[in-house]
């Protein structure tokens, strides 16, 4: 951390994940096998359209060959549409909420220099916008650790965009002043104002601030934050050397990437910052740059985002959760980032200042203990004993430029027609190399045959928390539970299989394509003239060239039971093993690099299933050698 000199972090406008890398390879995109899946065997891909004669719409390439998809139209993204596409967890009602535009996505073909980025640097597929809303509050949180009112406000929590810079509403400290008071440096590098080629589209979230309006001109936080620096600036401050500790860039409209801007556009504004960095090489040696976007607008992403568990304190308004919000791209550009990495680590926009933290030593007392519980520090992104100080090769930004301004004459982004629809997939290429993490969780669940109540175990042996969401696929109805589980923890989930004929079926899904399903039937106590299957299973290694799962597969029934293990993702054949009456077996599992996902079945107990799915990164025996918090 010591090598890190500059933080240059710039806020991009209203892009998912999904619209964005749903069909990169090697991420938590189109082709998620650990995906959310429906009630009626529907995958989460598959989002109901009442409106449509086929009932449903799948994601949709809006072609840039075809169609003026640079300048697409701006979806909802309000706080009531985005929890009403997100729906508990349930992540079932996209369409209605934010229109059927909201499936359509974009491939390399469309925006390659996005797509070069992720090739040369790391790219997290779990960042999540903190805010399921608007512009505003989640650029509260990304300058101040919340959307009001803080430790010391009086206004807010904000949900939508009343702070704007002519409505200087919010009042509690921002961590810029936190940085000033501690004697570190900074600088919002923008124009003011609301011209859209060179204006920053009221996207400097000091301006929200009142007594930013009121420091004296004189005063270095009201120069700092309120008068104009811009691309040459900063690209003057990059070759004297005079970059401060830390940077915010915002982008005019143009450049901001908003769905009726364009992405091309947006690259060539964050080519020009990463040319500045790169042309000093004492300079790029030294800084960290953060890309990432605000919030999805009304764009569809699959993964459901953790939320907390009801009376979580500073993370509720009128009783809905304030986040997280969906995915959203950032990509990490430095010489310890290099090479093509995926980090699938939770990260929102407090993650941003956490890293701060880590860099400036000013800690940032308005992001939440649940915050800081469930999201990282990015610290995972780097590998600081490996630097590459060498300069990629990117496409040419102007080129692509004067290609969305040609495509302006193309016509407006069709939706696919009824019988016309099919599921994208991803790249070809495989898996691209994933940076270890500080999860180790697991779920098992037992069955009581007196009482029929079923009780999931979820345990963390992680040294940092893990966050659960578990979601019933009979006879409830069909939203998430939440649970955060902290380090070295557990937690217990029930189902009363008495009130449901004896069934139970549930999944719990986590970060990093952590899933797990339960489904069978409890027996009558004291019945064994049927199959009695019982299941559990274990993480065994550390390593993952040679981590396995252990299954112990036993036979509390009077007749011989075939157990059936079959693979569904990561490759592997179809085993099985007959276990006798009364007794058990134990069968090993290997993993792909640490990754498995398997299903457990019996002959001839149709209902009963067990499937678990996941990663198992190496855990260093000694924790301290886990990448520090200041809260730890």
């Amino acid at each position: 951390m010591d090598d890190i000199r500059h933080v240059v972090i710039l806020m991009q406008e209203n892009r998912s994940f999904d619209h964005y890398f749903g069909t990169l390879n090697g991420v938590r995109g189109f082709g998620d096998r650990q995906a959310l899946t429906f009630p009626d065997g529907d995958s989460v891909f598959r989002q109901p359209a009442p409106s449509r004669a086929d009932g449903f719409l799948l994601p949709f390439r809006m072609d840039t060959t075809r169609f003026d998809a640079q300048n697409a139209e701006g979806l909802p993204h309000d706080w009531d549409s985005g929890h009403q596409a997100i729906n508990n967890g349930a992540m079932n009602r996209w369409t209605t909420a934010k229109g059927e535009l909201s499936m359509g996505y974009l491939t390399r073909e469309d925006i390659p220099y996005q797509y070069a980025l992720a090739d040369a640097f790391t790219l997290c597929d779990a960042y999540f916008c903190s805010l399921a809303g608007p512009t505003s509050p989640n650029r509260l949180y990304l300058w101040t650790g919340t959307a009001g009112p803080g430790r010391d406000g009086t206004t807010g929590p904000w949900t939508d965009n009343t702070p704007m810079p002519d409505n200087p509403v919010c009042d509690w400290t921002t961590y810029a002043e936190r940085l000033s008071a501690a004697g570190v440096t900074w600088r919002v590098y923008h124009t003011p104002g609301q011209d859209e080629r060179h204006g920053n589209y009221d996207d400097n979230a000091l301006e929200y601030f009142s007594r930013f309006h009121t420091f004296p001109k004189d005063d270095p936080r009201h120069i700092d934050a309120m008068t104009r620096w811009d691309l040459a600036a900063f690209d003057a401050h990059c070759e004297d050397g005079t970059l401060p500790t830390v940077s915010w860039l915002v982008a005019p409209y143009l450049f901001c990437e908003h769905p009726d801007a364009s992405p091309a556009y947006g690259a060539h504004w964050v080519n020009t910052a990463l040319q500045s960095l790169f042309a000093n090489p004492d300079v790029w040696r030294h800084t960290v740059f953060l890309v990432m976007y605000d919030e999805n607008d009304g764009f569809f992403d699959h993964v459901v985002p953790p939320f907390p568990a009801p009376g979580t304190p500073e993370e509720f308004v009128d009783g809905q959760p304030i986040g997280l919000g969906n995915r959203v791209p950032l990509w990490v550009l430095s010489p310890w980032s290099r090479g093509g990495w995926i980090n699938s680590q939770v990260f929102d926009h407090t993650s941003v200042q956490r890293f701060l933290e880590l860099v400036t030593g000013v800690r940032e007392p308005n992001i939440s203990p649940w915050r800081r519980a469930v999201c990282g520090d990015l610290t995972s992104c780097f590998d600081f004993a490996r630097p590459d100080f060498s300069i990629p090769s990117l496409p040419d930004t102007r080129v692509l430029m004067a290609e969305a301004d040609a495509a302006a004459a193309l016509p407006p982004v069709e939706i696919p027609a009824t019988g016309r629809q099919t599921m994208p997939v991803q790249e070809a290429g495989g898996a691209r190399p994933h940076r270890p993490l500080p999860y180790r969780p697991w779920a098992d669940a037992t069955a009581e045959r007196g009482s029929g109540v079923v009780t999931c175990t979820l345990a963390n042996d992680g040294p940092v928390a893990f966050h659960f969401t578990v979601f019933p696929n009979i006879a409830l109805p069909f939203a998430g539970t939440p649970f955060t589980v902290a380090a070295h923890s557990t937690a217990t989930y029930t189902w009363d299989a008495a009130r449901t004929g004896g069934r139970y079926d549930f999944t719990v899904h986590g970060a990093d394509g952590f899933l797990c399903r339960f489904a069978g039937t409890v027996p009558e106590a004291g019945r064994d003239d049927a199959p009695l299957p019982r299941v559990s299973a274990a993480p065994c290694d550390d390593d993952p060239g040679t981590a396995s799962v252990e299954f112990l597969l036993g036979n509390d029934g009077g007749e011989a039971t075939c157990f059936t293990l079959t693979p569904n993702d990561f490759g592997g054949g179809v085993r099985t093993r007959i276990v006798g009456p009364h007794e058990e077996a134990v069968l090993t599992w290997p993993t792909d690099g640490g990754r498995y996902d398997v299903t457990v079945t019996v002959d001839g107990a149709t209902a009963f299933a067990r499937r678990y799915a996941g990663t198992m990164h190496p855990l260093p025996p000694d924790e301290g050698n886990v990448p520090p918090t200041l809260s730890q």
